[in-house]
């Protein structure tokens, strides 16, 4: 009985066995014919493409004989005459504006610049690229104060008798005379401005911090002048160098110049705090050479890394606020101070002359300051003698 199973199902697996193989056949047969069809038909889509382009090529070349080619004024006629209406309404005030979108698809290249008619669309920078700015101004080396009135009076040491001693017993003591001199400083008030058209402001977006510190700078430029060589007479302040003490030394190397002047004002028991020098006059202290042309600096000058300058430990200042040849030695904790009415202050507005109706903004600056000198003798001026 098991032997006619085995065979039974021998005769199965083979009958099974050939039906795959004949299978395996058919199918290969089936794939080779469908390549064979899709081989064909790609043929016969690329034929049919190449016909397309063809036919699309000789439509298109009809087309370009038969339009006319406008330029950018036609173009935009066009478009304003298709949307007469919108503009209509906005000239007579019934809406608040008016756009269109001009289409140049059929413009074509412009080459020509008799093209271009108006404006080209413009993106403002997010800042307004001004000019540089004055490094040290005098408020940054005198000390601030407050005002509230148009005139500061301030009583000073003008002189005196008589001075302490050793008593002997039984004897007078030595009597001491002050003599106090009341002075005064009456504020002034130095401003400016700048009229500006409304649409600049809004159009550009750093417009208005450009004009507060570029006012505010031109203001401190006008008040340096004040501080050092205002005359005094309204509406000038009295300003430091006409009433301050000449420089007496007698060397004519620079460093050796600001190094007797500093004796000259501590001789008279005030601390120099700052060196007031221009910038060229700088340059030529660092450029100071020695007999072989070699770079040399005395040694009471110390620069240090980040390029600041100080001599005999008095720290240099390099400002255009003072002219090219001169110095100033200064306490300038002590001689002088400014007094100012609610600080400097940057308006703009609208309610000046016939702005309002202009469509104008007026910006001003302005700040009203005392400049008492308390001590005219704090201040050493000089000249370096290089230039004639």
């Amino acid at each position: 009985m098991v032997e006619e199973i085995k065979s039974a199902f021998e005769g199965i697996k083979s009958e099974v066995n050939g039906a795959i193989e004949s299978a395996k056949a058919d199918n290969a047969s089936a794939l080779e014919s469908v390549k064979a069809e899709l081989e064909a038909t790609k043929a016969s889509i690329s034929v049919v493409k190449d016909e397309i382009e063809k036919m699309e090529a000789k439509n298109n070349r009809v087309k370009m004989n038969q339009t006319e080619v406008k330029g950018f004024n036609a173009t935009l006629a066009d478009a304003i005459e298709q949307n007469g209406d919108s503009l209509a309404k906005l000239a007579r005030g019934e809406q608040k504006r008016s756009s269109f979108i001009l289409d140049s698809k059929a413009v074509g290249n412009m080459t020509e610049a008799v093209n271009l008619t108006g404006d080209i669309t413009r993106q403002y920078a997010n800042q307004v690229y001004a000019l540089p700015s004055r490094k040290v101004h005098m408020r940054s080396l005198l000390p601030i104060g407050s005002l509230s009135q148009g005139l500061f009076t301030f009583p000073y040491e003008s002189g005196g008798e008589g001075a302490p001693a050793a008593q002997v017993q039984g004897s007078a003591k030595e009597q001491v005379d002050f003599d106090i001199t009341m002075k005064d400083a009456a504020a002034q008030y130095i401003a400016g401005y700048v009229r500006i058209s409304r649409q600049m402001l809004d159009d550009i977006p750093a417009m208005t911090s450009f004009l507060q510190s570029r006012l505010l700078e031109k203001y401190l430029v006008a008040e340096d002048a004040q501080i050092l060589s205002g005359n005094g007479t309204a509406p000038n302040l009295q300003g430091i160098l006409p009433v301050a003490t000449a420089a007496t030394g007698a060397a004519t190397v620079d460093v050796e110049q600001l190094v007797q002047a500093i004796a000259q004002l501590e001789t008279s028991n005030y601390s120099a705090t700052g060196i007031l020098v221009n910038p060229t006059d700088w340059a030529a202290i660092m450029n100071t050479k020695n007999t072989n042309s070699a770079y040399t600096l005395p040694a009471s000058t110390v620069v240090t890394t980040d390029g600041s300058v100080s001599i005999a430990g008095i720290p240099l200042y390099k400002s255009t606020a003072i002219a090219v040849d001169k110095f100033v030695v200064g306490d300038w904790s002590m001689g002088a101070q400014i007094m100012q009415n609610q600080g400097i202050s940057v308006q703009f507005s609208e309610f000046d002359a016939d702005n309002f109706t202009k469509n104008m903004i007026t910006v001003r600056v302005e700040a009203r300051i005392a400049l008492p000198i308390y001590y005219a003798g704090a201040f050493i001026y000089g000249d370096f003698g290089n230039v004639a």
